[in-house]
């Protein structure tokens, strides 16, 4: 989730802003990332990017990707259900749920 990759047809594997370029390009888009065939363009486009990247969830208020993994694992183990990370209910009668800290991405306020 750090940084976007593709896998070309030879088995190559390209990442970062040349995945966009590629793709749009073969949509007939291409003059979108066209400026990015610049190698200084592509460098700072790159860097905007890993910035994004880093913090997408949290800016779109979406779930961090421990938190949607930890669910994954949890279904696929057959504990917990799809809107749960909660395990069985303890001996006081409330259910175990840990979200580690800061893995809620911007949806922490409730």
């Amino acid at each position: 989730m750090e940084k976007i990759h593709a896998i070309e047809s030879d088995g190559r594997i390209i990442t970062g802003i040349e995945v966009f370029r590629r793709l749009y390009e073969a949509v007939g888009l291409g003059f979108v990332y066209s400026l990015t065939k610049n190698p200084a363009v592509e460098k700072a486009a790159n860097a905007v990017y890993d910035v994004w990247a880093k913090y997408r969830t949290q800016i779109t208020g979406r779930e961090a990707m421990e938190v949607i993994l930890q669910r994954r694992a949890a279904e696929a183990a057959g504990k917990g259900d799809a809107g749960s990370l909660c395990g069985e209910e303890g001996t006081d009668g409330a259910a175990a749920c840990e979200v580690p800290v800061g893995a809620r991405g911007g949806a922490d306020k409730q």
